[in-house]
């Protein structure tokens, strides 16, 4: 198995045992064992008994725990309390604002085990009589639990190409030719239906294929003699496959992965007999827009300035900012984590590990920051082509101010600043915050800016465009955060960036060498906004990214 899976089912036997009042001693010393084995940096399955108790707060019973897992997936222990629990508790424990131990109270005071009860405890009122929970957690939960029913079918971008590129295999042998459309042909960062193509000239037929494949189950009442439509066993995102024949296809990807916005900008439906996309543009003396700005948003305004040519590519990168490595949170090396950066071909790697607010993460005291230094001014000595950046992602406190004094701030060659303690807030309440560490003079990058992720967890407000405005005023770069988690900013935001003249770095957030590819999502979906290899941060030769640090 692999360290993420083992860690995965430790902390799930962990918050098991915290909901069902386990020994808090046995659970403590459980939980200190699992963040030592996530930080650590080798193949846990393949450490022998004497290896497993050199790691931190690893003893015997935790050893047995440990191989049991990684042998099987599972544990005894795990088993157990799986058995021992309601299936709705493993629901309840998704629940941001819930942790183990209000799971709980929440079962054991109110009997509740499933997700539409504990909304019904939160509209009647019920939730909040019990102690420690009180009005605001209930309407936390209440907004929550919403917002996860409200996704549920829904899928990130990076799990629903993997889930689309599998079915294609299945898929591919049945047909002429098949093609992904819908949003994932649009990179969208968050994908609702998996949308494909396929040309036969046997409808029929090819319904009945596709009923016969394993794992593809008909939805019949939504289906009709050109469209199936259903999902795959274990999976909830909607699937379409629309069937056409072969004099249709190529018009076919092209609607069916465009939004119908964009279609009714270009009268798409009132066009005959045109046999590639190029054609559908140059017909209405249009110019011609790449499948991801089909939105019908801002893809024409934009392109009465620019051209499909200006939009940044992944080998338009010269480096990669923001990252993380073992002296805080990651689970590689600074050296490891740089060399990988070396070996994708680019020119420079900016650490940004956590500031020392961010305790829970590793965050870096001073003297921490002075041995990091110490290590990147070596390491540099080693390299003519390739260089590592000072860097920090420096909290925004609440109050606006950054987790520093100027004296330690004035260290790093730049600063990502960011929000990630107390994110429940109103717009004015985060304008105020956000603005003041925008005007701090030692911020270089405005980090993923409204806290959001992604299909778990809804971003605080913000007025865009006055932290655009705020960002231009004061040389501040906004981040283009690429985990498939995040992709914060939002593209529609990067339109509003470009008009302005405001950098975006794409930084891939990265607590792993594996995660430096993440920076691929944020090209992807920011090209989706427009934006410009000319105003992409870390598209900018090293020189020229020293001197826009430097204006700071």
């Amino acid at each position: 198995m692999e360290n993420d899976q083992i860690v995965d089912a430790l902390e799930l036997l962990i918050k098991l045992w915290d909901v069902h009042g386990i020994n808090e001693f046995k659970s403590k010393n459980l939980s200190f064992a699992a963040r030592a084995l996530d930080k650590f940096p080798g193949r846990i399955s393949n450490l022998s008994e004497s290896e497993l108790y050199a790691i931190p707060g690893v003893g015997k019973v935790v050893i047995q725990i440990i191989q049991d897992i990684a042998q099987t997936g599972t544990c005894p222990d795990l088993d157990g309390m799986i058995e021992q629990s309601p299936p709705g508790i493993l629901d309840l424990l998704k629940v941001k604002g819930l942790g183990p131990k209000k799971v709980g109270l929440v079962w054991k005071e109110l009997g509740i085990t499933e997700l539409d009860d504990l909304l019904a405890a939160c509209e009647s009122g019920q939730l909040e009589q019990l102690k420690g929970f009180g009005k605001s957690v209930q309407e936390n939960v209440r907004t929550y639990i919403l917002f996860l029913q409200e996704n549920r079918k829904k899928m990130r971008i990076n799990k629903a190409e993997d889930l689309s590129n599998f079915l294609l295999e299945l898929l591919s042998p049945a047909f002429a030719h098949i093609e992904i459309s819908g949003e994932l042909a649009r990179d969208c960062e968050v994908i609702s239906t998996l949308v494909f193509v396929a040309q036969t000239a046997d409808m029929f037929g090819s319904q009945s294929v596709i009923e016969a494949i394993e794992g593809f189950q008909t939805d019949f009442k939504q289906s009709s003699p050109f469209t199936w439509r259903g999902n795959y066993e274990g999976h909830l995102i909607p699937i379409e496959i629309h069937l056409v024949d072969a004099s249709q296809f190529k018009m076919a990807v092209f609607q069916y992965s465009a939004h119908p916005e964009h279609l009714g900008l270009l009268n798409f439906y009132k066009l005959k007999n045109l046999s590639s996309a190029e054609e559908v543009y140059e017909t209405q003396q249009l110019p011609y827009i790449i499948p991801a700005m089909r939105e019908g948003l801002q893809e024409f305004s934009w392109s009465e300035t620019y051209s499909p040519a200006d939009l940044v590519k992944m080998s338009d990168l010269q480096g990669c900012l923001h990252n993380h490595s073992t002296y805080s949170d990651g689970k590689n090396t600074l050296l490891e984590m740089a060399e990988a950066c070396r070996a994708m071909g680019l020119s420079y790697f900016g650490i940004a590990d956590h500031s020392q607010y961010a305790a829970y993460a590793g965050g870096l005291k001073e003297e921490d920051v002075m041995r990091q230094h110490a290590e990147i001014d070596a390491l540099n000595k080693n390299w003519t082509d390739f260089t590592i950046l000072k860097g920090i992602e420096a909290d925004i406190l609440p109050d606006g101010s950054l987790d520093y004094n100027d004296r330690i701030l004035a260290s790093f060659d730049y600063v990502v600043a960011s929000v990630h303690a107390q994110l429940v807030m109103d717009l004015d309440r985060a304008m105020g915050r956000l603005i003041k560490a925008i005007e701090n003079p030692y911020t270089s990058i405005l980090g993923h800016p409204t806290g959001r992720l992604l299909l778990s967890r809804p971003g605080y407000p913000i007025d865009t465009l006055k932290i655009v405005d705020a960002c231009k005023a004061n040389g501040v770069s906004i981040e283009l955060n690429a985990s498939p988690y995040r992709l914060d900013l939002d593209w529609r935001h990067v339109y509003a960036a470009m008009e302005k003249g405001v950098f975006v770095s794409v930084n891939p957030d990265a607590h792993k060498i594996i995660g430096l590819q993440d920076m691929e999502y944020g090209v992807r979906v920011g090209r989706k906004g427009g934006l410009l290899k000319s105003l992409t941060l870390n598209a900018l030769a090293l020189p020229d990214l020293k001197a826009f640090f430097a204006k700071k």
